[in-house]
């Protein structure tokens, strides 16, 4: 079971979805990626409870937007 999530700066809002196909979840993932928000976010990709993407959405963020990107495989 694949999860992805967006969290939204410090408020705690979060947007989730659940999916079995890896290829979903990931089209997700990156749909999520694309978005621009005002405040800090962060878009998590997890497999069961291990986390696989992690990918940060900041208005001007110059570092690396990938903080964690592995393979879907389990």
């Amino acid at each position: 079971m694949y999860k992805v999530m967006i969290r939204i700066g410090s408020t705690g809002k979060s947007k989730r979805a659940t999916f079995e196909d890896p290829a979903e979840a990931e089209k997700y993932f990156n749909e999520l990626c694309r978005r621009r928000t005002e405040y800090p976010a962060t878009v998590v990709l997890s497999y069961r409870i291990l986390v696989k993407k992690k990918y940060r959405i900041d208005k001007d963020f110059k570092g690396e937007r990938f903080i964690l990107n592995e393979d879907l495989t389990p």
